[in-house]
This record gives C-alpha cells, sequence and structure tokens, in this order.
C-alpha cells in the first residue's frame, strides 16, 4: 500500500525535461509578444512622426492657396517670380523665393484698421532653413513714397524687390525708385516683418502650369511666368495672363527626426534636390528629390521620416 502512495506520487510530479521545455515555450512566447510590441510601437512612432510632417505642411500649403488664390492680376503690378525678367536675371537655383500683391488682410497700417490687401512673399531662410512668410498690409491708394510708411501700393514703375520690372513702361521714368520692398527678394536678411511658418521645411519649390495645352504643344510645365511656345511666343508677366497655376513642392522632416541633422547635413541633401526643369513631367521632381532622400547617407531614422509634398494652386480670374 506504502509502495503504490509513492508511486502515484511520483508520476504526479513534472519532470526537469518538461519544466525545461516548458519554459523555453514560454521564452519563446514572451519574445514574440516582445516583438510584435516593439513592431507595433514603431509604426505608431513613424506614424505620429508622418502625421506631424503633414500637419505641418498641410497648415503651410493651405495658407498658400488662400494667398494665392487672392492675388492681384493686374498689367500695371509688379511681381517677384523666378523666371522673369526675360533676361533669365532670376532663376533662382536652389531654394526659390516668391513675392506678390494678394487681397488679404496685413500686420498693417499700424492704427489698428484691417487692412484690405499686403504684400506677400514666402521664402526658405538660408541661415536657419526654416520656411517663413511676409505679410505687410497695405492700402489701395496708400502713399506711394517709401515702405517705411507701410501702406504704400506700389505699382509700376516701382518695382515690388529686384530685378525691376519688365517689360518696363514706356517712357521710362528719369530715374528708376528704390525697390518698395527689397526684404522680398533677400533670402536670408533678418526682418521683423517674416514669420516662420515652416519650421521643418528645408527645401522649397515652385513652377507654372500654363494655359492652352494641345497636342502639338503637350507640356504645359514652365520655369517662366508666361507662354514662350510658339504661336504665343510672350516675353512678359502681363498679369500673369499665361498662368493657369502655380505648383509648389516642399520637403519636410518632422521635429523629432530634425534633431538627428545639423543644418549643414540638411543643406547638402537640399544640394542635391534638383531645381525644375521645364523638360519634366508632372511628378518627375516629387520622385527626383525622393531618389536623392534615399541616396544621401542620412541617419536612416532622418531619412526614412522626411515627407515630399507637391500641390497645384490655380489662379483666380485675372483683377480688374
Amino acid at each position: 500500500m506504502k509502495m503504490s502512495r509513492v508511486l502515484s506520487r511520483r508520476f504526479a510530479a513534472f519532470t526537469l525535461v518538461e519544466i525545461l521545455v516548458s519554459m523555453a515555450v514560454l521564452v519563446l512566447l514572451l519574445t514574440l509578444i516582445l516583438q510584435i510590441i516593439n513592431g507595433a510601437a514603431t509604426v505608431t512612432a513613424m506614424g505620429n512622426k508622418s502625421m506631424d510632417a503633414d500637419a505641418q505642411a498641410r497648415a503651410l500649403l493651405d495658407r498658400m492657396d488662400i494667398d494665392i488664390a487672392a492675388m492681384i492680376r493686374r498689367q500695371d503690378v509688379d511681381y517677384y517670380l523666378k523666371g522673369r525678367p526675360s533676361d533669365g536675371s532670376n532663376k533662382q537655383t536652389g531654394n526659390d523665393q516668391m513675392a506678390f500683391y494678394s487681397e488679404v488682410p496685413g500686420y498693417y497700417p499700424s492704427t489698428g484698421s484691417q487692412s484690405p490687401i499686403s504684400v506677400v512673399a514666402y521664402r526658405l531662410n538660408s541661415a536657419t532653413y526654416k520656411m517663413e512668410r511676409l505679410g505687410i498690409g497695405l492700402l489701395w491708394n496708400g502713399d506711394p513714397g517709401t515702405s517705411s510708411t507701410n501702406t504704400a501700393v506700389a505699382f509700376l514703375p516701382v518695382p515690388l524687390a529686384s530685378p525691376l520690372p519688365s517689360p518696363l513702361p514706356s517712357p521710362a521714368p528719369a530715374s528708376w525708385p528704390t525697390p518698395a520692398w527689397p526684404q522680398a527678394a533677400n533670402p536670408a536678411t533678418s526682418d521683423s516683418n517674416y514669420e516662420t511658418f515652416g519650421p521643418d521645411v528645408f527645401r522649397f519649390e515652385y513652377y507654372y502650369v500654363l494655359k492652352g495645352q494641345n497636342a502639338s504643344n503637350p507640356s504645359i510645365l514652365s520655369d517662366t511666368p508666361w507662354d514662350t511656345r510658339s504661336p504665343a511666343s510672350h516675353a512678359s508677366v502681363m498679369g500673369l495672363r499665361d498662368v493657369a497655376g502655380i505648383t509648389v513642392v516642399i520637403a519636410v522632416i518632422d521635429p523629432k527626426s530634425r534633431l538627428l541633422v545639423s543644418n549643414s547635413q540638411l543643406a547638402a541633401l537640399a544640394g542635391q534636390m534638383n531645381d525644375f526643369s521645364k523638360t519634366m513631367a508632372p511628378g518627375d521632381l516629387e520622385n527626383q528629390w525622393q531618389l536623392a532622400v534615399n541616396a544621401s547617407g542620412l541617419p536612416r531614422a532622418a531619412a526614412s521620416a522626411i515627407r515630399i509634398y507637391g500641390r497645384t494652386f490655380y489662379l483666380n480670374a485675372a483683377t480688374p
């Protein structure tokens, strides 16, 4: 009787091999669970980075949409845009700039009244590698003498920035006035009127979508704000008469990944991102930028967090 009880107790216990197998299975399960958790955390972190970049790009592009949609399009209004004047002196290699008059409220006049129009400028500050916006309120019939009044609307022959308007008015004035808003043409000048509008945007490029696409002239993308194709063969802005829209392409890195790279590294990458060429088809610029990012040599965590966005802003009818 005692012998049988001892044997039953012995058979009811786990052997050393069984315990070792159980522990191995438990370790394997814990390892798989940890891998799933780490994978989910990685996906969540990447998603958060993407949402941060998306939010910043959306805010910037939505603001540009408002400004460009209200652009004052008149033949007697000056613009500071790439590709003009016709001598090609404003090609804007690297990061681009633009400045124009728009029917959006600005920061002035300082009397507290809301301005009906503004001079609006966008630039990527070459010192900080941050996207900035200039918005200075004006009056339709303000003092046209100096920019210090912050009320002047500078129609021709007063140039918005530099270079001088093209075509030149006839007869030409005896002496050209100083550009009304020279800071709109300088990418690095510190100016309190500029505000950071894209702190993690490090590349900014734009080009024009022209009117009049047809079978013989299928290319509607241009690096000049007028139609040089035959039979149009224009050579001046003339209120952007030939432009149907402006396409903006930006590169954004999320704030957390920005900490992993220096301004010099971003500058090197931006230098490897091609300027727009009129031989490009829609989407080519974005694809070439992505290839530059993939071959940049930046830390993988930073390179994978860079997002490239493109949006076309179609212009409204010319301002009467």
